[in-house]
């Protein structure tokens, strides 16, 4: 009896210092701004430094009048005003001409246009650039262009050759300040001309629509290794594509766990073609051939039946487009710029694929990188791969008397559509992600990533 009771007495103190350390982490959710997260559901710091930078960057294209609402021109007001149509041409050998169009398959059914967006784009990508009056070093300068600023680009010509860089071609441009729309040229070289391919974007929803359709789908889950550890592949962490064992599954060329195999990551829309003793075999849009994943992998967990509802990322131009299909027509309901992840030493880049949108969050905390300190918030979040989401402008606490408090949402980065600077996310302005977390459908959505 008297074991017994001493067992019994055991089991209640684990059971008492559990729920203990559980009330500890609630607590620190709780300061949080009230997130209510526990540390299994925190990710790394998917935004490192450069949060304070993209601030600093923002203020100053604020104060300097340099930010998309000052100086882009919309699609609307491009496709309305003559005066950009019917632009006096130059005597200028024309390398190519910008002028993006809405495929005739997709309907434009427009739902969100908070900023003002354009379907051809020039991003700087130097400081304080010289907007002149013809394609020459020595012509008039119109106007000034700031680092990360985006214009309309009408086409790029052959001007004045510079030695310095070997290289003749300008582009035209176009551009707002104050209530005028003023023209010029700028040196190709010193940014990138944008586009969003809606063309690709399409060819994708296409391709994922048929997959859905004529298959039975599901998906790679294996968030925070939550169904096991791949195996390590010849000894080390990543495969011979490059993808990492961390929240991926090993892929078997065949039902065996003998075989080679490589990795696919967590969220990776598959289709099953077979069973066998433990396995499916599955293959995917990502890469050519059929492959034996183990069972526990596999989710079928709201598995998309019926496509209804896509978000195209594309990582080349930093942009996205959203798409919702309806009475056999694929409908473009936004089309904006986004941020994905960078490559760098320690930071991931967003993969490129076809996966499951698979949870959505109204916010998701973070660490610090490289340590287990709290640092902030992404809000309107949707998760689509191992800890990578579309979300909202990111949100640094501040530490007031040893506690975390919650500044308020930010809606703006000066940043957003510039360059890949998060880590392995998709940043989106914080309305726009209020708007794709209300439009989701879970079960029925997918993300799409495309180069």
């Amino acid at each position: 009896m008297k074991k017994k009771i001493f067992t019994l007495s055991i089991i209640l103190f684990m059971l008492f210092s559990i729920w203990s350390i559980n009330e500890v982490l609630l607590r620190k959710g709780q300061n949080s701004g009230g997130d209510k997260s526990s540390t299994r559901d925190i990710e790394e710091d998917v935004n490192s430094i450069n949060i304070k930078e993209d601030e600093d960057l923002t203020k100053r294209a604020q104060i300097e009048n340099k930010t998309e609402e000052d100086t882009l021109i919309s699609q609307e007001e491009v496709k309305e005003d003559t005066k950009i149509e019917d632009i006096k041409r130059e005597e200028y050998v024309i390398v190519k001409t910008f002028n993006t169009q809405l495929p005739n398959s997709i309907i434009e059914d427009i739902k969100y246009d908070k900023y003002s967006i354009s379907y051809n784009y020039f991003l700087i990508l130097s400081k304080n650039i010289n907007i002149r009056e013809k394609p020459t070093t020595n012509s008039k300068v119109l106007g000034k262009g700031s680092y990360f600023e985006k214009i309309n680009i009408i086409e790029a010509v052959k001007g004045e050759n510079i030695k310095k860089y070997g290289d003749d071609i300008w582009y035209k441009v176009f551009w707002k300040e104050a209530d005028q729309i003023k023209y010029g040229y700028v040196f190709s070289l010193l940014g990138e001309a944008r586009e969003f391919q809606f063309n690709k974007m399409v060819e994708s929803l296409n391709i994922l629509k048929d997959q859905v359709e004529n298959n039975k789908t599901a998906y790679i889950a294996n968030y925070k290794n939550r169904n096991g550890k791949a195996p390590l592949y010849k000894g080390t962490t990543t495969d011979d594509y490059g993808e990492r064992r961390y929240q991926s599954a090993p892929a078997y060329t065949k039902p065996t766990v003998r075989s080679l195999f490589r990795y696919i990551p967590d969220g990776t829309l598959v289709s099953i073609l077979d069973k066998k003793e433990g396995f499916y075999k599955i293959n995917t849009l990502d890469f050519q051939g059929d492959y034996w994943v183990p069972k526990k992998f596999i989710s079928f967990r709201n598995s998309i039946k019926n496509l209804k509802k896509v978000i195209v990322v594309d990582r080349k131009n930093q942009n996205e487009g959203v798409f919702q299909y309806e009475e056999g027509k694929w409908n473009l309901l936004s089309y904006v710029f986004a941020t994905t992840g960078e490559k760098s030493k320690y930071k991931l880049e967003t993969a490129l694929g076809y996966f499951m949108a698979i949870e959505r969050k109204p916010k998701f905390l973070y660490f610090k990188d490289g340590t287990r300190e709290i640092a902030g918030y992404a809000p309107y979040a949707i998760r689509f791969m191992g800890g990578s989401y579309i979300h909202g402008v990111p949100v640094s606490f501040k530490m007031i008397n040893d506690k975390r408090v919650d500044p308020g949402m930010r809606e703006y980065l000066f940043t957003i559509g510039t360059v890949p600077r998060s880590h392995r996310c998709v940043r989106n302005y914080t309305s726009h992600a209020k708007f794709l977390y209300d439009w989701i459908e879970i079960g029925e959505s997918a993300v799409i990533v495309i180069e």
